[in-house]
């Protein structure tokens, strides 16, 4: 199941006696352990009813054996093991384990996580096909605007579109850091309950657009170390070479359609209207149009598709795809 479908249950009073929380947006882990811890453990029980293990310190009999002694207190017991993708445990473990979470105790609660499943190691493929099974994904981007404006809702907040748009510019899309956001810019909207693009403007940083124009900058100027030494810090912050190559086509589509209105003699102050984009998006863009020609942004277009095919079609290193694609296109005349 997806987190959103978990917390929809849990909702609903529906919960599993067993789940297997895993997926790199660990945001989505740290969410569902404190909706179940939430749910069944307060101060009183906390010492009885809740006990944690991490898989590379501990045993899975321990983790076993935790979850079939009674609680002194009553109610549900909740077990946590976490990091399960950093354990190798023993064969005659691992089918201890399966054993149970296919038959587990109905009054008690096991979560084990893991940050990746290798579906080929048999304890993950057995794991991954449970009910309680959760999938941690980072959402599309393409849906990631209603994910936003499903967030503001359940704490009772209206958003605009456009305000939604905006905090993904400017945060990327990276779950945990754009719900945090979120909080700040309704906590700051106080007891106004509908949120502006205005509002998102105020509180949240321009923090990825910032990345991607100083990366642009650098191409502009055919500054390769600059551009190199930028690549290798969004490839360390965990951003995707095949998504960092997509923002520099967005970038030059951008300065591509605001140079082709400019041309129209459009006024730049109507120029985000006419193209019904983002007035900070074009804003940046302008900055940019004097420095590329025509020749140049359709010689590096060109560039970028050779480069998503090699990404896409081929066993090349993407990092050395996209190092090879800076230094073309900082190179590039015209």
């Amino acid at each position: 199941m997806t987190p959103e479908e978990f917390h929809q249950k849990i909702s609903q009073g529906k919960t599993e006696p067993f789940y297997f929380i895993y997926g790199m947006e660990t945001f989505y882990h740290v969410e569902a352990i404190q909706r179940l811890t939430k749910k069944w453990i307060n101060e009183e029980n906390r010492d009885f009813n809740l006990e944690t293990f991490d898989a590379r310190t501990s045993m899975v009999n321990d983790w076993l054996s935790s979850v079939k002694t009674l609680s002194f207190l009553g109610g549900t017991k909740l077990v946590i093991v976490r990091n399960l993708h950093d354990a190798i445990p023993k064969e005659e473990d691992v089918q201890s384990l399966i054993d149970y979470c296919k038959n587990p105790i109905l009054d008690t609660c096991m979560v084990i996580t893991a940050d990746k499943a290798d579906r080929k190691r048999k304890l993950f493929k057995e794991l991954t096909k449970t009910k309680g099974a959760i999938l941690c994904e980072a959402p599309k981007e393409n849906v990631l605007a209603n994910w936003i404006l499903d967030r503001a809702k359940i704490k009772g907040y209206s958003m605009s579109m456009n305000a939604a748009h905006s905090l993904i510019n400017r945060v990327g899309a990276r779950p945990g850091v754009l719900a945090q956001e979120l909080d700040k810019t309704l906590i700051y909207s106080g007891r106004k309950k509908s949120i502006s693009d205005k509002d998102v403007q105020e509180v949240v940083g321009e923090t990825r657009l910032e990345n991607i124009f100083s990366l642009t900058d650098a191409l502009k100027n055919k500054n390769s170390h600059k551009a190199l030494h930028i690549l290798k810090n969004q490839l360390d912050n965990g951003e995707e070479p095949i998504k960092i190559m997509g923002t520099i086509a967005w970038q030059f589509r951008v300065i591509w359609e605001v140079k082709y209105y400019q041309q129209k003699n459009i006024p730049s102050g109507q120029i985000a209207k006419a193209m019904g984009a983002n007035p900070f998006v074009v804003e940046k863009a302008l900055q940019h149009t004097k420095k590329f020609s025509i020749k140049r942004l359709r010689h590096s277009y060109a560039q970028l598709t050779q480069a998503d095919r090699s990404l896409k079609s081929t066993s090349q290193d993407p990092k050395a795809v996209m190092q090879a694609l800076i230094l073309k296109l900082t190179a590039t005349s015209g």
